[in-house]
């Protein structure tokens, strides 16, 4: 994986970059990468150098349910990363996934008003996937950035 000044990573013709730039500055984030599928989700959420050590993964193989054009991001320097998905479907579908991926892996996720998602604004709903020592760290950030629809 290769850690990148934060940028649009997708910039379709209908991304919004100033929602990026707001969630970017709301947590102060200043590296992002694509999210290429670990062997373990979880190390790579807590920032550990052997998520893909194994022979399993520990999450399906296919994410356009629970993690939909997947992006990272983090602080350079830290091990607080966030696995962000602009995910496609009725809120109940969304929750529901991503609570099957969440759950079981000991993470957390949060599941926010689709006017915040820069993907594909007012069409994909923003979904974050944390451990619970990084959402200790942005409890605040994150449940005021805006409006949730469920936190996992």
């Amino acid at each position: 994986m290769r850690w990148k000044a934060i940028k649009l990573l997708r910039n379709t013709k209908s991304a919004d970059e100033q929602r990026l730039i707001n969630f970017v500055n709301a947590f102060g984030f200043d590296r992002c990468a694509w999210y290429e599928r670990p062997y373990s989700f979880a190390k790579l959420l807590a920032g550990q150098h052997s998520y893909n050590a194994g022979y399993e993964f520990d999450t399906p193989r296919f994410n356009s349910r629970w993690l939909d054009h997947g992006e990272l991001y983090k602080v350079n320097g830290t091990s607080l990363v966030v696995a962000v998905g602009h995910n496609y479907g009725p809120y109940e579908d969304i929750i529901k996934c991503a609570t099957d991926i969440a759950q079981p892996l000991g993470l957390r996720a949060i599941v926010y008003d689709r006017a915040v998602d820069w993907y594909y604004p007012n069409e994909t709903v923003l979904v974050v996937y944390m451990t619970d020592e990084t959402f200790k760290h942005y409890e605040h950030k994150l449940l005021s950035f805006a409006s949730v629809e469920a936190l996992i």
